[in-house]
């Protein structure tokens, strides 16, 4: 190496010295706040969570948060999620809703878990994406919140309303209307029977499908089993609400009507 290589030498590494570098900050800490079930809908295949998070900054400066996608673990499986931009004030915290989808059929374990009541871990793992000036900096991966969440469905009852009981030649027509007030769809199913002055006249399978908050309504005709004598007319539904290998409810009422 000639001696006139080494100013240069030298005047480079000057110049890298120059070069201001990126002082990495400490990655935000987030708390759950709620965690709120909103729909779960078996039919379109998915069910959506609120998550009601406080970002807080324990830095000196001010952070911007970039759209980070994370994971979200339920009762162990995986679901991804994304935290939308925050801008957090230096030493300062912000409150976000950040919206989970977990798959009815990948998620269908930790679903039921949450929709009976039960205590679920929950964890929220990955990086976040920071600015720091011009500059993207990824924050992670870490663990960000680790604890048990529980749901309180509070599940009222559909509402069976007998819209239509007539004689159709031999056969008696059975129209019911169901109102489902819950935030979860379902199946229901069962044997609906018809009872005159106590004694059954007529059966109908019944098979519906509620999505959340949905009013259906279902006619049939069946063939009697007995002569419709005089008497008081009694619809008895003996059903059951599921979501198959998730959640099952008993649905028992008696409605009276008139037969036309």
């Amino acid at each position: 190496m000639t001696k006139r290589a080494w100013p240069l030498i030298a005047l480079l590494l000057l110049l890298v010295s120059c070069v201001p570098q990126v002082v990495r900050p400490q990655p935000p800490d987030i708390e759950l706040l709620e965690f709120r079930l909103l729909r779960l809908d078996p039919f379109a295949g998915s069910a959506d969570f609120d998550l009601r998070l406080r970002l807080t900054n324990p830095n000196a400066v001010a952070l911007l948060v970039l759209d980070s996608t994370l994971t979200a673990e339920l009762a162990g499986a995986g679901f991804a999620l994304t935290l939308g931009a925050v801008d957090l004030p230096a030493g300062g915290s912000r409150e976000t809703v950040a919206r989970l989808r977990v798959p009815v059929v990948e998620g269908a374990r930790s679903l039921g878990v949450l929709v009976s009541g039960q205590p679920t871990r929950f964890r929220l793992t990955g990086e976040v994406r920071v600015a720091v000036g011009p500059v993207t900096v990824p924050l992670g991966p870490l663990t960000f919140i680790d604890r048990n969440v529980q749901v309180s469905l509070n599940f009222q009852l559909p509402t069976l309303r007998l819209v239509d009981l007539r004689l159709e030649g031999g056969s008696l027509r059975v129209g019911l209307e169901v109102f489902n007030p819950n935030p979860i769809g379902f199946s229901l199913e069962g044997p609906v029977r018809v009872l005159i002055g106590g004694s059954r006249v007529a059966e109908v399978s019944l098979s519906m499908r509620l999505p959340p908050g949905a009013r259906e309504r279902s006619d049939a005709a069946v063939r009697l089993s007995g002569f419709p004598g005089l008497g008081s007319v009694q619809v008895q539904a003996d059903l059951k609400a599921r979501i198959p290998g998730i959640w099952e409810r008993d649905v028992r009422q008696v409605l009276e009507g008139v037969l036309r």
